[in-house]
């Protein structure tokens, strides 16, 4: 439904979906990593090794943890942001509906403010 080849679409809904599903994603990441924080001296050839290679694996979990819940909070936004386009495109088509024109064809005089005339009055 278009009026004079306008249409308005809300297709974010897809986009919305793919960062929430890609930070379901990474909580998988986020479990999958926390399983292995406690490398041991045998583990990893070394008390010093397994001791970085455990802070490793923790900031390493602790990143996934930050992007998963960023990208679910970006679906979020996205989702809210289609919402509040849809209104405001039901908004803009309940009023340009209400939009009545007595003549098309007979050009407008634009009103003069203050003894000058708009500078949009040629168009």
């Amino acid at each position: 439904m278009g009026f004079d080849g306008y249409q308005a679409k809300a297709g974010m809904t897809g986009q919305a979906l793919q960062l929430d599903d890609a930070g379901t994603d990474m909580d998988g990441v986020s479990s999958a990593v926390r399983s292995r924080t406690s490398y041991s001296y045998d583990d990893a050839g070394g008390d010093d090794a397994a001791s970085a290679l455990n802070a490793f694996v923790k900031a390493w979990e602790a990143e996934a943890k930050t992007l998963a819940s960023a990208l679910h909070e970006l679906g979020g936004k996205v989702q809210l942001a289609k919402k509040a386009y849809g209104g405001t495109d039901g908004l803009v088509r309940t009023s340009v509906s209400g939009v009545s024109v007595d003549d098309a064809s007979s050009p407008t005089v634009a009103p003069t403010q203050g003894g000058r005339s708009s500078a949009l009055s040629s168009y």
